[in-house]
């Protein structure tokens, strides 16, 4: 961890973090592999979301990528290296293979279970796991130009790591078979046109556009922010009073933080409350 002019930056060899104001960046940083994803990389992505859940300055996290493409996918050299292994006979009917893809499964699940909400500022290309890792954020912005895709089927393999289920939860049945059975990219127009993405944007815009959806989030409450975001992702699939005790639950510990209080003390003053997370 660096110290620079009151700001932090945390660096890896293919990660990169940086808090600027309310907003934390991880930039992809393997451009000459076109961010092809590893475990390490994944590993340090979700450390890195989850750490900020301890800086009550931050309020939204961004995710994205140096090079050409946001990302090609998973690194199938590393992936061959730990499947390699358990392709013999002696694997009790397939149960270490289950354990890996589990495991691979859990990066997405940490991202989706972080209570900030993290948006992804896509461009170029983002394929396969890539994809399947922006479903499990919040928010999408793409460029133009992007193309996306999950081109598993080409393989002989399925998207394991939640892309035929997120990906059915946001665009619906009928699209997903599309994306899914045919394994063929797709434009930013389409993405934003099945409501998989927020904004098309040109390229020189792209991040800015994301600045301004974080900035936005950090005038509202950061824990009822959080709150909203665990209500949304957990109540999928939950029956509707459910999901309305969830509502009730978050709501009754919400009335009694200093956050509230601010927020009605500053309406009654016509300010801008200061929001302190507790």
């Amino acid at each position: 961890i660096v110290k620079s002019s009151g700001r932090e930056t945390m660096t890896t060899e293919q990660i990169k973090g940086k808090k600027m104001g309310h907003i934390f960046y991880i930039t992809l940083n393997r451009p000459e592999k076109r961010n092809a994803i590893t475990v390490e990389m994944m590993t340090g992505i979700c450390e890195m979301a989850e750490a900020q859940m301890a800086d009550p300055e931050i309020r939204a996290i961004i995710i994205k990528a140096e090079g050409p493409i946001f990302s090609a996918g998973i690194d199938f050299m590393a992936l061959g290296a730990e499947v390699g292994p358990l392709m013999g006979t002696a694997d009790g009917g397939g149960a270490r293979l289950r354990a890996l893809i589990h495991k691979y499964q859990q990066y997405m699940n940490r991202l989706e279970a972080v209570e900030l909400p993290i948006i992804c500022a896509m461009h170029g290309k983002v394929l396969g796991m890539g994809t399947e890792m922006i479903l499990a954020c919040d928010l999408r912005v793409m460029s133009t130009d992007c193309r996306w895709g999950l081109p598993e089927l080409r393989l002989g393999l399925i998207a394991d790591l939640g892309g035929t289920t997120r990906l059915t939860r946001i665009v619906g049945q009928a699209r997903a078979m599309e994306v899914l059975m045919t394994g063929n990219e797709f434009s930013a127009d389409q993405a934003l046109s099945w409501g998989l993405i927020n904004y098309v944007v040109a390229e020189d815009e792209l991040l800015q556009t994301a600045e301004k959806m974080a900035n936005d989030i950090a005038k509202c409450a950061p824990l009822a922010v959080g709150a909203t975001k665990k209500i949304l992702k957990r109540g999928e699939g939950v029956d509707l009073m459910t999901q309305l005790d969830m509502e009730v639950n978050l709501q009754s510990i919400l009335l009694k933080t200093d956050d509230c209080q601010e927020g009605l003390t500053a309406m009654m003053e016509k300010r801008a409350p200061l929001w302190k997370r507790r």
